[in-house]
């Protein structure tokens, strides 16, 4: 919901509400959200207070992935997820849930994509896991200061009478990987502290010694075989822009929309992951504004559609990469060239379709299902990619 003239407009989405006057910006927040998210997490408690419980009461070693309290469609929200499902296959003797951050808002079922999983909140584990001798917690980067200080007295004291307890961080965005001095405070409760990697640029042992801690590539695995593809023919004018802040996007955006005028431009909020497959796979094209080796790019590819990013060393593979089409050396390329190249790609279906084969090709080498799978194998084996070096913390 939107107003807008020169002088005033009133932005509302679900947290905040913006209202601008003459240029100057005013935000509050949006108290019907909030009194929403209250409700909905009361209605969730009563939906995990009904859960039978006797794996959590009988389980000796487990393992839990911790995932933000609000209910929502990401790409690293779906990888913990299909990490937790994979890691029950291969840990038959271990209990392997989800749970929410401890002592914050949580929810029951997540609905926002396919899954069969059900969500904890982290007092069940500490109020029902009295056998427990092994425990392996997977908290996302992000949240690994605050971890330590969410915990009740009571969390803490449970933590602490586990005698193997591992705490890995999962590194899922490296820019967003706290430094070093700023995750101390995990120690207080085990010396085996490790972490993670999502993505194959970092997964290094200059990133291992620079945490001093053992690191593994996790890796990605989100199945998007089921989904519908459409011919090129049949794909809609319509172009699909990641909803991520860049100061370059509203340039880029603007020559796109002047240059596409007749085309309709949707910015992905709001939408369960199958309407979001839907949306990229009958577009022609998905524009990403964010870590570049995101979903916004990767997915179009893997159901035969195009996505454009910007070339970055922190997020790709390595600078072949940059060779593609549909990637950009900078947002001053994207900016001056995404027109013509889009033009050259509805002008010539051969090239479309060449161009998408190519970069499903490179994902799949890159995503392949077994390798995902060994790597988390390996992990839980305590057979690290990289270890320490000493001397080499900074």
């Amino acid at each position: 919901m939107s107003k807008n003239n020169k002088l005033f407009s009133k932005e509302i989405n679900e947290k905040h509400i913006t209202y601008r006057f003459f240029g100057i910006k005013y935000s509050i927040k949006n108290k019907e959200f909030k009194e929403k998210a209250k409700n909905d997490c009361l209605e969730s408690k009563i939906i995990q207070d009904n859960y039978d419980l006797t794996n959590l009461k009988n389980a000796k070693e487990l393992v839990v992935f911790l995932t933000p309290g609000e209910m929502k469609m990401s790409g690293g929200v779906m990888s913990i997820f299909s990490l937790c499902e994979t890691s029950r296959k291969l840990l038959p003797n271990s209990t392997c849930i989800i749970s929410t951050f401890p002592n914050g808002i949580t929810y029951a079922k997540n609905n926002e994509f396919p899954n069969d999983e059900i969500v904890y909140r982290f007092s069940q584990i500490e109020k029902n896991c009295k056998k427990i001798k092994k425990l392996i917690i997977h908290i996302p980067e992000f949240f690994a200061h605050e971890f330590c200080k969410s915990l009740s007295k009571k969390d803490i004291k449970f933590l602490k009478s586990i005698k193997d307890l591992q705490i890995n961080i999962m590194n899922q965005n490296i820019e967003l990987m706290l430094e070093p001095a700023k995750i101390k405070d995990l120690y207080k409760f085990s010396s085996n502290i490790t972490q993670t990697i999502a993505h194959d640029r970092y997964a290094t042992q200059e990133v291992c010694d620079r945490w001093q801690m053992p690191t593994h590539l996790f890796s990605v695995k989100i199945d998007t075989t089921k989904y519908q593809r459409y011919d090129f023919e049949k794909k809609e004018k319509t172009i699909v822009l990641s909803p991520d802040f860049n100061e370059h996007k509203e340039k880029i955006v603007n020559k796109l929309k002047e240059d596409f005028s007749d085309w309709n431009f949707v910015t992905v909020r709001n939408l369960t992951f199958p309407n979001y497959m839907e949306l990229i796979a009958k577009s022609y094209f998905t524009v990403t504004f964010g870590e570049g080796m995101d979903c916004y790019f990767l997915q179009p590819g893997e159901i035969g559609s195009i996505g454009f990013a910007v070339y970055n060393d922190e997020f790709f593979p390595d600078k072949s990469w940059s060779e593609m089409l549909n990637v950009f050396s900078s947002y001053d390329d994207m900016y001056k060239n995404i027109t013509s190249v889009m033009r050259k790609l509805l002008n010539d279906k051969d090239l479309y379709l060449q161009t998408n084969e190519s970069h499903y090709n490179e994902i799949r080498k890159l995503y392949d299902f077994n390798a995902f799978e060994d790597n988390l194998k390996r992990f839980y084996n305590r057979d690290y990619d990289f270890y320490p070096t000493e001397g080499k913390n900074e």
